[in-house]
């Protein structure tokens, strides 16, 4: 169906492939770069980005049902199970030709006795306290090295702190996994560490964010090209007077004559309540602030200072307008929320387009 309400996220094809080879470069030779594709490539497509992404290996994805999904599609690539498995998954994940990361000891006994070589990697918990094996991890090592019908792919872990610049227990967490297994079977390094921590990069490096373009860090890294346009319209355009006020519960009230614009776009869309009044869009190449509170399905921003803006007239929401131009970066700080869940949130409702200009 056509997309009448015009709101509208685009997709950079090329820009991806771009950061693609940059994290190649970052990574260094003999670094296997596995892409982290889980929640629908991060809600912008698993589908269109699989077929542009260069010589690819190995992609690494949450869920059994993911990688199902993703065989489908390429019947050739190395697809990783972040999240693991349970038994009842097993036949799947064989019949699928899946490699499961494993971090549950109690799994271990079942894998021992399923028919058919199993490949796996197995996940260490060196410091994030989350899922992966932190006791006997030598004793499960050698039992599954010894095992004919399991080979262990390589030695994962993960960083707790690589997104906040900790280099000291970036080192740390390296340190206790470097104690196990030698740096040419180790997977640690996310998109932090991939950017700023090359002593990580090991084997192989998982990033996710990097190659959308969206840095993970406090600084953008301007290697990386963003990938994403986030965009609607203006859907009406009102003058207001002194001392009234703008959308629920009254939460902005203006300070003398005023015209605002509302645009098609809200919180079912994924934007954050959180950007009531603070944050912007851009209109015709000017920022215009959001007043009043995120609602549903429109925001409402003041374009007193932008002339004859009319209905109609596109809004950035995340890209470029003129020489300005709204980062998703800057849409998390002022929602308050990770650069991660800025593209995750992205309601289904706003449509899909993929550029790619190059052949």
């Amino acid at each position: 169906m056509k997309n009448f309400r015009q709101t509208c996220l685009r997709v950079d094809l090329d820009a991806i492939v771009h950061n693609y080879h940059t994290i190649q470069k970052k990574a260094g030779e003999n670094v296997r770069v596995a892409p982290v594709l889980k929640a629908d490539a991060y809600g912008l497509g698993v589908r269109e980005i699989i077929k542009v992404l260069p010589g690819l290996e190995s992609v690494c994805v949450a869920s059994v049902e993911e990688g199902v999904e993703l065989r489908r599609l390429n019947s050739k690539i190395e697809i990783i199970i972040l999240s693991g498995l349970c038994q009842p998954a097993l036949k799947t994940v064989q019949k699928y030709r899946l490699t499961p990361v494993v971090f549950e000891p109690t799994i271990i006994p079942t894998l021992l006795k399923i028919q058919g070589i199993l490949n796996i990697y197995l996940k260490i918990d060196t410091g994030m306290n989350r899922i992966g094996i932190n006791s006997q991890r030598k004793k499960i090592i050698q039992r599954l090295r010894g095992a004919e019908n399991i080979r262990i792919k390589g030695i994962f872990s993960h960083f707790s702190s690589a997104n906040d610049g900790d280099n000291q227990e970036m080192a740390q967490q390296l340190q206790r996994i470097k104690r196990l297994v030698g740096c040419q079977e180790i997977s640690i390094a996310n998109s932090a560490a991939t950017l700023v921590f090359p002593e990580s990069h090991c084997a192989m490096v998982r990033p996710g964010l990097a190659l959308f373009g969206v840095t993970p860090l406090l600084e953008r890294d301007e290697d990386l090209f963003p990938a994403v346009r986030l965009t609607s319209r203006v859907i009406q355009v009102k003058k207001i007077k002194e001392g009234e006020s703008v959308g629920y519960s009254r939460t902005f009230r203006s300070d003398g004559k005023m015209r605002i614009a509302v645009v098609a776009i809200g919180y079912a869309d994924g934007l954050s309540t959180r950007m009531s009044n603070r944050g912007f869009f851009l209109i015709k190449g000017q920022r215009a602030p959001v007043v009043g509170r995120v609602s549903m399905d429109m925001t409402t921003v003041d374009v007193t200072s932008i002339p004859d803006v009319a209905v109609g007239d596109r809004v950035v929401i995340i890209g470029r307008s003129g020489g300005e131009e709204i980062f998703a970066e800057d849409v998390a700080c002022w929602s308050e929320k990770s650069n991660y869940e800025i593209l995750c949130n992205l309601g289904t409702r706003v449509k899909r387009k993929y550029k790619k200009d190059r052949p």
